[in-house]
């Protein structure tokens, strides 16, 4: 496999790397761009987004998804960091085998036409949105559940229109949101409304839209029984895929105690680093949280037996034509750069064939897993 980090194209600043294509929106800050050519998507299978991109020794931290990013692509789960805090209209509409999503907890609202199209058969919607744009979910003909947030205060025009599968809503808001224009969901009909209490179950039915009994049944939540055993399995050299469920949401908590994710995807990938990493996933309904815990241990990449040891090599590191080359294999560690007052230039799984630009007439110092060296580029 070959890494490259380009350099910015002509006219616009974009590039590629780690098989996403990127453009500056800001001071320190990158949106993941749409990657077409001849007239099609290059995205396809599991994407996930990281917190962080580098371009020339600038740390740039992925703050959005532009516009039509992964309109019509091939992805089929994805994956975005609570760094992400905007999601452009239409950015995955028409990902027709796009069947898992996990949104960032910092979003603000669900823009235009977000998932029009896709196979999502679940979605949950973070704390936090207060608005659901127009068309946002529209035709997605597969999906079954969806969680609403409780700061949620507006739905737009055929967010759910042609969502025929819809059976059942989950929302911990006391009060319901506004129907902006005509009409949210026009198709939907014998849908079970899952709320907190009986004081938001008579709100709800209070309000003309929501309270229509022909397409809503309001229920209060009696509460979260997990139906499944959670399993999880290395992905790839960097990953711990987590199997989960489309029954439930699920919250999942990092190290530090904070909840790194709100989601119903079908998997969660968590990172591999360097020491084993211990992480918790709750099951919710978004009104009430299971009370049993699933705790999930990631361990670090195994030390070589010591009759291996002999076997492995340190990686190649050269400079050549004022980019730098790191070859061989480098058995699933981390690639990182300094520069020499210690500022981190570079952050990136270790692959063979990295080829990583820099800025010219400084010393590195090129971290790849534990073989370190200096390099004057």
């Amino acid at each position: 496999m070959l890494l490259v980090v380009t350099g910015l194209v002509a006219g616009a600043q974009e590039w590629v790397s780690g098989g996403l294509r990127y453009r500056v929106v800001g001071d320190g800050e990158a949106a993941v761009a749409p990657w077409v050519e001849a007239g099609q998507s290059r995205y396809a299978g599991v994407v996930i987004v990281p917190e962080r991109v580098f371009l020339d020794g600038q740390n740039y931290r992925v703050t959005a998804v532009a516009d039509s990013a992964f309109y019509s692509s091939g992805i089929t789960e994805l994956q975005l960091p609570n760094s992400v805090t905007r999601i452009g209209h239409w950015a995955m509409a028409d990902a027709f085998d796009l069947h898992s999503v996990t949104l960032p907890l910092h979003l603000d609202r669900v823009s235009q036409g977000m998932l029009a199209g896709t196979a999502i058969v679940s979605v949950c919607i973070p704390e936090g949105v207060t608005r659901i744009d127009d068309s946002a979910f529209e035709d997605c003909n597969l999906l079954h559940t969806v969680f609403l947030p409780s700061t949620l205060l507006w739905v737009g025009d055929y967010a759910f229109d042609g969502c025929h599968s819809l059976f059942e809503v989950y929302s911990a808001a006391a009060e319901p949101p506004v129907w902006m224009g005509d009409d949210a969901m026009p198709s939907v009909r014998g849908v079970d409304l899952v709320l907190p209490d009986d004081h938001s179950v008579r709100a709800w039915r209070d309000d003309e839209l929501w309270g229509n009994s022909d397409r809503f049944s309001l229920w209060v939540s009696d509460g979260v029984v997990p139906s499944f055993e959670i399993t999880d399995e290395p992905w790839g050299d960097h990953w711990t895929s987590v199997a989960l469920g489309r029954q439930l949401a699920y919250r999942v908590y990092g190290e530090d105690g904070y909840m790194m994710a709100l989601t119903t995807a079908d998997h969660y990938y968590l990172p591999i680093s360097d020491h084993p990493a211990e992480y918790v996933i709750v099951p919710t309904d978004g009104v009430n949280d299971s009370d049993d815990i699933m705790p999930i241990t990631v361990n670090a990449p195994a030390a070589p037996a010591d009759g291996l040891e002999a076997e492995l090599h340190h990686p190649l590191i050269y400079a050549l034509g004022g980019v730098l080359h790191i070859e061989g294999d480098n058995h699933g560690t981390w690639t990182r750069i300094y520069d020499m007052y210690g500022r981190l230039y570079y952050e990136r799984p270790s692959v063979e064939g990295q080829v990583i630009s820099l800025h010219r007439n400084k010393v590195y110092i090129v971290i790849v897993g534990n073989y370190v060296k200096k390099v004057f580029l």
